[in-house]
């Protein structure tokens, strides 16, 4: 087994054996203001198919499983969708996605069909191509849901503030939402690809005119998805608002999850947590919150953000 996949299934079974939260319940890890709720719903998106893998049938629809989290307090705020790596879970980054959440953000994570750790016939790279109408999809039904009187998120979502965020190929597949000309939502204000490799998509070509305000998040010494990827997408941007956050000798995993560096971590999600401040909620003092992360140490912080 790589080590880069072993990690990961480290960090799973560390996710698994903490998550102490179940539907609906309230969390009280993170150190935001807002005491947070969680609920899992399973969306079906029947216009799109989901492919055949070795011996496991395929389906006329794709299902996602997707773990909601959001302030218990009323009010509407913006949405943030969260895409897993590959052969991962979305509860594997249950710290990130808490976190966000107890900032003041409704988070959405999805479970992809064929990546996920239990996809049927084993996790499978090649579908990365249809995640990015997987997350617009979830975005669609987040905002059905805020419609919805019977929903526990009716009245909580900020329609008109959607960020996009995810890990490995959840950062390639966020990449793809904002940066490809195959996939583009043009809802997505604000992105925070994280260790997202540089793959291509069918039908369409990397094109930073009309992305959104971008921090890339990226190890420099990542030996999965290479360093100089991050620097390609970061130029790619040109004149866009963007920031690249660098973790000196940071790996591909634990920058993210199952950190025994838990300052890594923390500046992962303090300078997303900035970044959606100042580009969703345009929250006074966010851009030095952002500028501070990049004053620790471990950390290389470049930005362009006018």
């Amino acid at each position: 087994m790589p080590r880069w996949l072993w990690l990961l299934a480290l960090a799973l079974l560390l996710a698994a054996c903490g998550d102490g939260g179940g539907s609906g319940t309230a969390q009280s890890e993170p150190d935001g203001s807002f005491e947070i709720a969680d609920t899992t719903l399973t969306l079906v998106d029947p216009s799109r198919p989901t492919a055949a893998n070795g011996t496991a049938p395929g389906s006329d629809s794709r299902t996602l499983k997707t773990s909601i989290f959001y302030p218990r307090t009323a009010g509407r705020f913006p949405l943030i969708v969260f895409s897993h790596g590959l052969g991962a879970l979305a509860r594997i980054y249950l710290v990130i996605l808490q976190s966000l959440a107890a900032e003041g953000y409704v988070v959405a994570a999805p479970d992809f069909p064929l990546s996920r750790a239990t996809a049927p016939g084993g996790a499978l790279v090649d579908d990365y191509v249809n995640q990015p109408a997987d997350v617009s999809f979830i975005i669609d039904e987040m905002l059905r849901l805020d419609r919805d009187p019977t929903s526990v998120l009716h009245d909580r979502v900020d329609r008109s503030h959607i960020g996009a965020s995810g890990q490995s190929l959840g950062g390639l597949t966020t990449f793809g939402l904002t940066l490809n000309t195959c996939c583009r939502d043009q809802r997505i204000d604000a992105a925070v690809p994280m260790a997202g490799p540089l793959f291509p998509f069918p039908g369409g070509e990397y094109d930073g005119h009309g992305a959104p305000p971008t921090l890339i998040i990226h190890g420099d010494a990542d030996d999965t998805a290479p360093y100089d990827d991050a620097l390609t997408y970061y130029d790619l941007l040109g004149t866009t608002p963007k920031a690249l956050l660098t973790h000196i000798g940071g790996g591909h995993i634990l920058p993210y999850v199952g950190s025994s560096d838990r300052s890594a971590q923390g500046a992962t999600i303090d300078a997303a947590a900035a970044f959606f401040d100042l580009f969703l909620k345009h929250e006074r003092g966010a851009r030095e919150r952002l500028l501070a992360v990049g004053e620790r140490a471990r950390v290389r912080l470049e930005t362009d953000l006018d």
